[in-house]
């Protein structure tokens, strides 16, 4: 591990490299251009891309063949960049400005450099901070740690000895992106209480709305539209860029476009300028708003706000922020240095952790972040009719943190169980306005012939704020195979209904055997084959069996259960003579009995077989009764001498009262099997 760690602000705009030198003191690296920030902007039309302050000015001369702002979309698969014969996706074009920083740094402090801390606007989601590390270790760093950029600066701050608790706002607008982070800093700590912001949001919003108005009146007097035409509008975005920048100071400027022979200049005054934008300011300000209330502070808690960012050097910003908190933002602190300054100082702490030299002293004080997104996980609503987000880890809690969520799951010694959990991120309750980080299979649970596993699943976020997602089945020690699996390309189902075929049934059914006399030979062979081949009819992991046996007396020969292996086994076993040889008992009380514990009272069923007349047939009639008043569905089957009439007064409808010669129980138990399955889900859908 190399002492020789950096702070990086890689920039939507610019990006910046700070160090804690042998002396303690912070400082920030110049590039290899002499300056302190670099361009964040790519150039390919030289056979080997240009990166920095070279790629601006081809920029400014309205090539076509530069990549830049690519941050705003920083980990988005659908992004790609095409030059050449090459095509470069987000991570990509990040690890190449990431290399020319390292070597710009290398070169600057004569040593090799390894290890850095990133930072990284602290509404990036999971998918963006995932990204981030990937280019950095693309680019030959160990990324340390990445960190929010409010918090960097923060830390930057932090650094003064402080007299009293302080609560301040970190208002972060760079060329892309904007965070507001409202913090609690003491001499020990750095509380972060709450975050917004909105990383489609930037300075080049103000660059872009004043390139609108000044196209929009050139069309009107040139009818020619330069926003049509890719080199022009590169080179009237960075004309409009510094005007941007010259009415910080200067209270109007001229701005010209030249276009197909034509040129046009105009006089933009920077009421004009702060006309033009009002629109973009106040979205900033709402998100303040909303960090506010989410730490339960107003604007008169707040003792001082830091400006983070070029952006924030348009005077509209610290009017607005005197107006709230009677004073001017602080002073002295570099906008365009001050994250990569923090962010020096958190290298330089991760460093000293390893190396067991951290100490805390007024220069390290411990910081307690947050994440800026609440993670969740698809689920079903309430009332069974919609997909709906179900969070977990709300936002603005402390990181690292780890919630649980249980889940009972139904498994199958006839199949591999799993569990599959879609892990969202963000506020809606429509999980498609959310981000879906991804299709979690939970694999390796272990059948539990005894009824359902407890799975626990656990989510988390670790100091990074990059997502993690365990489970553990019921007591064991060992982590259960999680697999992130590529996301479906259609979700549209979660915006719709529930998909009701999908929710397995629980169903309980309990098969009563006549073992008088009468079924010796081949007639108990046939019921022992129908009964097993009926078995092989469910999914066992939602399907509970017992089987009875009655003669002169009734008996469980096998209680409820999901154990196939029980099933069968109890199903050999089976003989005549230990209940007797003449009809005299009935099955129905004790089915009942058997029945009785089950939750879900509409998917019970009884099967009665047997092949005679019963001796007390009123007693049977009555409570098969009781058990249709108990919701338990009779379907009663005969053979032989058995008397249909009498079958018809046992089952629960005269459909469910079947007669047949024993050949034909197998398929005829076969045909029960899937109306039962039918039957259930029918009731299912009435219940939702």
């Amino acid at each position: 591990m190399s002492t020789n760690c950096i702070g990086i602000d890689l920039g939507t705009t610019y990006s910046v490299v700070a160090i804690v030198d042998e002396t303690g003191s912070t400082k920030v690296l110049k590039n290899s251009e002499g300056k302190t920030t670099t361009p964040s902007v790519i150039y390919f039309g030289e056979e080997k891309p240009i990166i920095g302050e070279e790629a601006k000015s081809e920029q400014a001369f309205g090539s076509s063949e530069i990549a830049s702002f690519f941050k705003r979309v920083m980990g988005d698969s659908n992004f790609q960049y095409e030059f050449g014969d090459k095509v470069y996706d987000t991570i990509d074009l990040s690890s190449m400005i990431l290399k020319k920083l390292k070597q710009d740094a290398e070169k600057e402090i004569n040593a090799e450099v390894k290890d850095a801390v990133i930072t990284v606007p602290a509404y990036f989601n999971n998918m963006q901070r995932e990204a981030t590390i990937k280019a950095g270790k693309l680019a030959g760093l160990n990324v340390l740690r990445i960190i929010n950029e409010p918090t960097a600066a923060a830390i930057a701050y932090g650094l003064h000895s402080i007299n009293r608790k302080k609560n301040i706002m970190v208002y972060d607008l760079g060329g892309g992106t904007f965070d507001v982070t409202i913090a609690e800093i003491d001499n020990q700590e750095i509380t972060v209480l709450a975050t917004n912001g909105d990383h489609s949001l930037g300075g080049k919003d103000w660059d872009d709305r004043l390139a609108s108005y000044v196209c929009e009146r050139f069309y009107e007097k040139q009818h020619l539209d330069p926003l049509e035409d890719a080199g022009a509008l590169n080179e009237i975005l960075v004309s409009c860029e510094k005007a941007k920048k010259n009415l910080t100071d200067l209270k109007k400027v001229n701005l010209s476009i030249f276009f197909e022979g034509k040129k046009d200049t105009y006089e933009i005054t920077r009421s004009l300028f702060e006309e033009l934008t009002l629109d973009l300011i106040e979205r900033t300000w709402n998100l303040a708003d909303l960090a506010l209330a989410e730490g339960n502070l107003s604007w008169l808690d707040i003792h001082d706000v830091i400006l983070v960012g070029g952006s924030t050097k348009m005077p509209m910003i610290s009017a607005y922020i005197q107006s709230k908190i009677g004073k001017l933002p602080l002073k002295g602190v570099n906008v365009d240095e001050v994250v990569a300054y923090g962010a020096a100082i958190q290298a330089k702490m991760e460093i000293d952790k390893i190396q067991n030299k951290y100490q805390v002293s007024s220069s390290y004080k411990k910081v307690q972040d947050i994440m800026s997104h609440s993670l969740g996980m698809v689920s079903v609503s309430e009332d069974g009719s919609a997909y709906t987000n179900s969070i977990i880890i709300r936002r603005n809690l402390p990181i690292p943190i780890i919630q649980q969520r249980p889940f009972q799951l139904h498994t199958s010694d006839k199949r591999e169980n799993q569990l599959e959990v879609y892990v969202t991120q963000g506020e809606s309750n429509n999980p498609l306005e959310n981000e879906i980080l991804g299709k979690y299979v939970i694999s390796g649970i272990k059948h539990n012939p005894k009824g359902i596993s407890n799975i626990n699943v656990s989510y988390s976020y670790d100091a990074n704020g990059i997502v993690a997602v365990t489970a553990i089945q019921d007591n064991h020690e060992s982590m259960l195979s999680i697999k992130k699996e590529p996301l479906p390309e259609d979700l549209s189902w979660m915006g719709g209904p529930v998909i009701q075929e999908n929710i397995p049934v629980e169903l309980s059914v309990v098969i009563a055997l006549d073992l008088s006399g009468s079924m010796s030979g081949s007639p108990l062979r046939e019921a022992k084959k129908a009964a097993s081949n009926f078995i092989d009819q469910f999914d066992l992991a939602f399907t509970n069996l017992g089987i009875v046996g009655f003669a002169d007396s009734v008996q469980i020969i096998q209680d409820l259960t999901n154990e196939e292996s029980l099933l069968k086994n109890a199903i050999s076993n089976i003989k005549i003579g230990p209940l007797g040889y003449s009809n005299s008992a009935e099955p129905f009380l004790l089915t009942l009995e058997m029945l009785n514990s089950r939750t879900d009272r509409e998917n019970l069923f009884v099967i009665v077989l047997t092949d005679g007349m019963w001796g007390n047939t009123d007693i049977a009639i009555r409570n098969a009764e009781i058990c249709k008043r108990a919701n338990i569905e009779i379907i009663a089957i005969g053979f032989g001498d058995a008397d249909q009439k009498f079958l018809s007064r046992l089952a629960t409808t005269d459909e469910n009262a079947l007669f047949m010669n024993e050949t034909q129980l197998i398929s005829s138990f076969s045909k029960i099997a899937r109306e039962i399955k039918e039957k259930s889900n029918r009731l299912m859908f009435n219940k939702k």
